[in-house]
């Protein structure tokens, strides 16, 4: 397995992860964004345990079955293509207080991208992206992004 410096350091969404569990179609973006991860290893997930508790919570309130959320539970717990970190200051960017969330993991744990389906992250000014030191894509952006660095 390739080293973490080696892999794109990235906080995935919620919605990025629950449009893969719920999804029928295995090629869509957030699918094959999850599979580089899981699979591929080319992408180091970044996580906090607010936003582990909010991935969990959220695929058990849809209906995923228990069996696969205790695989993703263990995934994260163990992989090497995992970084865990702790919460700083909540930045106030998004509409949505909640997707701040997202954004405090991304500063803390130094990623590259922030990847969402979610238009409050999405829509944040550009004069506000300025100060972080990541870019907010959607999954198809990451791929296009990502083919373009390395030729997936």
């Amino acid at each position: 397995m390739s080293p973490r410096k080696d892999r794109t350091a990235v906080v995935l969404d919620t919605n990025v992860l629950v449009a893969y569990y719920l999804s029928k179609k295995k090629d869509s973006a957030s699918s094959k964004i999850f599979q580089l991860w899981r699979t591929r290893r080319r992408l180091q997930l970044v996580v906090s345990e607010e936003v582990i508790a909010e991935y969990l919570g959220v695929l058990q309130r849809l209906g995923v079955p228990d069996v696969r959320i205790t695989r993703l539970k263990e995934r994260i717990r163990r992989r090497q293509t995992v970084s865990h970190t702790k919460l700083g200051a909540r930045p106030t960017e998004s509409r949505d207080p909640d997707d701040n969330l997202v954004l405090a993991t991304a500063i803390a744990g130094k990623v590259e991208y922030v990847v969402t389906n979610d238009h409050d992250l999405l829509d944040i000014p550009s004069s506000a992206k300025k100060k972080f030191r990541f870019s907010i894509v959607t999954p198809s952006q990451l791929l296009s992004e990502l083919e373009e660095k390395t030729k997936i």
